[in-house]
């Protein structure tokens, strides 16, 4: 199935995720979600859409879905240009490129399985406002994600990617060690 058959709308990729999460299609899929992003909030990304050439695009933090397919972990990236889904380790090493990144803008990743985000995930969307209050990038038209779950996981906080942050932040060799098979 190509991206068209899902929702999305561009700059709302939490939200892309967790609709896509919740699509029958993937119902019986392991599913993890990952949010990707550093302690600067500015990680580089290839092959990404928004970005005509071959450069990177930086993103302040970015979320892409893992699941299981046909044996291996696959990727849903909705703003990738590589298929969808890729495979874990083709989307890794197109995407981060290790010898054009510097520890600045590194990828960093936290995973949370794919039923706990849907379930606790909360969004506002206050952070898609400018200073007055304005919308940055136009909103989806569904209602922003609201839980009732406590403690549920709030956008804010999984993009925190400092020391204080409670969830546990991978490196992209431990991404690869816990998911991509040899």
């Amino acid at each position: 199935m190509g991206k068209e058959t899902f929702k999305y709308v561009a700059n709302y990729c939490e939200e892309n995720i967790w609709q896509l999460c919740r699509h029958p299609v993937l119902a019986e899929t392991d599913k993890r979600v990952v949010i990707v992003s550093n302690q600067a909030g500015n990680c580089s990304f290839w092959q990404q859409q928004s970005m005509p050439d071959s450069g990177p695009v930086c993103w302040d933090y970015h979320v892409v879905l893992l699941a299981f397919v046909s044996g291996e972990w696959c990727v849903y990236d909705f703003d990738s240009k590589l298929e969808f889904p890729v495979g874990l380790a083709s989307y890794l090493e197109c995407t981060f490129r290790p010898t054009q990144t510097t520890a600045a803008n590194a990828p960093f990743f936290k995973v949370f399985p794919g039923d706990e985000f849907t379930r606790t995930l909360s969004s506002d969307r206050s952070h898609m406002k400018n200073a007055v209050g304005n919308w940055i990038f136009q909103p989806p038209a569904w209602d922003a994600i609201e839980s009732d779950q406590f403690p549920g996981l709030h956008l804010n906080e999984i993009r925190d990617f400092s020391p204080k942050s409670p969830h546990r932040v991978l490196s992209l060799d431990e991404l690869k060690a816990a998911f991509v098979q040899a």
